[in-house]
């Protein structure tokens, strides 16, 4: 466990499970001799709701017999191997599972999967893996069916098989996504019917790039309200700054507490470029406020920034975040009604009861800097709050590229500065010595080689890091690593990319995925798409504008309908649209 840096898989240590933390050659053989069925789970320390039920269900001593005495048990870290976590999360979207997580998996001697499930509760965890053990010894041949079935249906499922050969990616396609996203989400009960509730700023950050070219006065009057009412909402931090990732609905009223990087780069991009657009100033004033989160809460002695931040204790009994008016009595004597109001605390409530603060448009020009300084180090004397140390490549290159943007768009050379000291870190850190990517680095040791994701978003930030600073050493970068991945991760009988590298290891479960769907985030080939076009823009190289428009051509078919799990690929529309119309 000393070389294992993920906060998740320590964790799990600490329970009873006799786990692995890689599916080796040798336990392959035990599995086949000892003809054990294999047991994979898949979680991650950020999200609450998924950390607490799988704390919940390792910790009963019935499911820890019951997996050492049938199973070869082996525990993933979704931010250590994504490949496992998109084939595993395409398993539950099958079954109409859309929790994002855990990932419970039972799984054959030979690897193909049976079952793909999330709940956590002890008594039907127990109930359903009786029910493999009693099929495995009984009924062979149903388990066999099963795990045929399910490999069939995950090897046909979110691939793309090949080349869409018409080209349908075009202004009228644009403007259907559009009108249907807007329907979709403001018209309907989709925000509803959401829990947890985790907002898309990428998603936003595409209405908001398609308004400034095709001005809608409903859509963009929407827009403007909902983000207002976001940064307004308890889904922000007055306090510390920076976004919560999810809250328990769409209202907001009871964020999850936990904080990433890659959210709140997004975050950043988003109110850049809304602040662009409308010209508000309490939007500038979010970008600043999540940076100043970032880089207080976040930023690594060495360089480079950690990834997430969550809460240790379960949300009932957390303190870290909530404050009462007793508190602050205590800490402003004469000003204390002041602050109450401006971190909006009801002052009705009984004074020893803890609230959560929640920003208002007057928050910050109420409470001075000292004062807010007061609350960020109060926070520190409460335990329960614990910071991912890992330096991740893609999350770091999408905190490089949304500063570069925010240069831009706020006219702030001092961001620019930022978005490079960050770049550098990871030229210095996060390639080794024979200039392959790194996925990421902790305690000073690097650790697995980068995804898709991670050189297409370092790709994407030197891009924006040329636009902005107009430097040539970005540009080249850019060239270098798009070089790489094009070698490495081309797929030439389907135009797209793999997620991991040609002849990387698979997963646990022998399928390989392409990250195609933008579900809380842009997925990597959306991103290498915007690669592909912008590198055109700058190189003229028309082969790379061919290379983007088969990939979108390939997403077409699918877009219309999909809302905001394609709003990266709408977005990359976006600017082969403009392209096209320029050229």
């Amino acid at each position: 466990m000393s070389k294992i840096c993920s906060p998740y898989l320590k964790m799990l240590s600490g329970k009873d499970v006799n786990w692995n933390f890689a599916l080796t050659p040798d336990l392959l053989d035990q599995a086949r001799r000892e003809d054990k069925l294999i047991f994979l789970h898949i979680g991650y320390i950020s999200n609450i709701v998924v950390r607490e039920g799988s704390s919940q269900l390792f910790s009963n001593k019935d499911v820890t017999k019951l997996l050492n005495d049938n199973f070869i048990s082996i525990a993933e870290d979704r931010d250590d191997n994504p490949e496992s976590f998109l084939v595993a999360l395409d398993m539950l979207f099958m079954n109409q599972d859309f929790s994002y997580g855990p990932m419970n998996l039972f799984i054959m001697p030979d690897r193909r999967p049976i079952v793909c499930f999330s709940d956590t509760n002890p008594e039907n965890f127990i109930s359903l893996a009786e029910k493999i053990i009693d099929a495995k010894n009984n009924k062979r041949e149903l388990l066999d069916k099963l795990a045929d079935e399910l490999s069939r249906q995950t090897k046909n499922s979110g691939i793309i098989t090949r080349m869409i050969p018409s080209l349908p990616a075009n202004k009228s396609l644009l403007h259907d996504y559009m009108k249907s996203w807007f329907i979709r989400m403001f018209h309907s009960d989709f925000l509803k019917n959401l829990s947890p509730y985790t907002p898309n700023p990428s998603s936003l950050y595409t209405v908001v790039e398609y308004l400034k070219h095709f001005p809608d006065r409903e859509m963009s009057e929407t827009i403007e309200s909902f983000l207002e009412d976001l940064q307004f909402s308890p889904l922000f931090d007055p306090v510390d700054g920076g976004f919560y990732r999810q809250a328990k609905d769409y209202t907001c009223a009871q964020p999850l507490f936990e904080k990433n990087l890659e959210d709140n780069s997004q975050y950043i991009i988003l109110y850049s470029a809304a602040f662009s657009l409308f010209g508000k100033e309490s939007f500038r004033e979010t970008v600043y406020h999540i940076y100043s989160f970032i880089n207080r809460q976040f930023a690594s002695p060495s360089g480079g920034y950690y990834s997430n931040a969550t809460l240790t204790d379960n949300i009932e009994s957390a303190v870290y975040y909530s404050c009462s008016i007793n508190e602050l009595e205590h800490l402003f004597p004469v000003r204390y009604p002041e602050i109450a109001v401006a971190l909006g605390l009801d002052t009705r409530q009984n004074p020893s009861v803890k609230q959560n603060p929640v920003r208002n448009p007057d928050t910050y020009s109420s409470i001075r800097r000292d004062e807010l300084e007061t609350l960020q180090e109060r926070r520190k004397e409460h335990r329960g709050y614990l910071v991912d140390k890992r330096i991740i490549t893609s999350y770091n290159a999408q905190l490089a590229k949304a500063l570069s943007i925010a240069s831009r768009m706020l006219k702030d050379n001092f961001m620019l500065d930022e978005a490079t000291a960050v770049f550098d870190f990871l030229i210095n850190n996060n390639i080794n010595a024979k200039g392959k990517l790194l996925r990421y680095t902790c305690c000073s040791n690097g650790c697995r080689f980068g995804f898709l994701s991670d050189y297409a978003y370092l790709i994407d930030s030197s891009i924006e890091l040329f636009k902005t600073s107009g430097s040539r050493e970005f540009r080249d970068l850019a060239q270098k690593y798009l070089n790489v991945v094009m070698e490495n991760f081309y797929k030439p009988e389907n135009g797209m990319f793999s997620k991991s590298e040609k002849g990387a290891d698979v997963p646990v479960v022998p399928f390989k995925r392409e990250s195609n769907m933008d579900i809380i985030k842009p997925s990597a080939n959306s991103v290498m798409a915007g690669n592909l076009i912008e590198m055109y823009r700058i190189t003229e190289d028309k082969q790379l504008l061919e290379l983007a428009g088969q990939q979108l051509a390939n997403i077409a078919p699918n877009l219309p309908e999909s809302g905001p799990l394609l709003s990266s690929w709408a977005h990359k529309l976006l600017l082969f649209v403009l392209l096209s119309e320029k050229d």
